[in-house]
């Protein structure tokens, strides 16, 4: 995950692009822990096959981000400096998704509020892009046992990216950079 960017502070539509940034972010974390939960999963099962694997990922993707740390909890033991990083995370996530624009409705209104806004968005992305570093080499290992490495992944990515290629046509170096126009 890139680092958090660096606000400019002039343009009200900048807290609803934080807000998209730390909304990914967390569901980056979410997909993390999917993959963290079905790969505990499938150790628990001898010569898992693919129907297994799809039948994991299809049981816990329906599932909440606190469901999945439940899950997480039933399968394995979750170091306790993790364990408080990834509840504040969680407690996070809800906060933004359920209550972050009601809490901040006032601060909204101002310039300096919209400012506090912005800084507390990057404070949730880098929370987030934190947890999601102590859970990604948790997952990577335990899913090295089936033969998932960091080569089969990259290939897969290539693979996804020549598909979008010959969908949309080849990205041009201005378009690379995130644009969308």
């Amino acid at each position: 995950m890139p680092d958090v960017p660096t606000p400019d502070f002039d343009d009200p539509k900048e807290i609803y692009a934080f807000f998209g940034l730390a909304v990914y972010a967390a569901n980056i974390l979410e997909s993390s822990f999917i993959n963290w939960t079905v790969a505990l999963r499938l150790g628990t099962i001898s010569g898992a096959t693919r129907q297994d694997f799809d039948t994991a990922f299809a049981h816990f993707e329906k599932r909440t981000f606190g469901q999945l740390l439940k899950a997480t909890h039933m399968l394995t033991a979750v170091p306790a400096g993790i364990e408080i990083v990834l509840n504040e995370s969680l407690s996070e996530r809800n906060r933004l998704i359920h209550k972050f624009f009601r809490e901040h409705a006032a601060n909204a209104t101002h310039p300096a509020g919209q400012k506090e806004m912005i800084v507390e968005l990057s404070s949730m992305i880098e929370l987030f892009n934190h947890a999601d570093s102590l859970v990604t080499p948790i997952y990577q290992s335990l899913w090295e046992r089936f033969g998932v490495d960091e080569a089969m992944v990259e290939r897969e990515l290539a693979n996804l990216i020549r598909e979008t290629e010959s969908k949309y046509g080849a990205v041009s170096p201005v378009h690379s950079r995130g644009s969308v126009a």
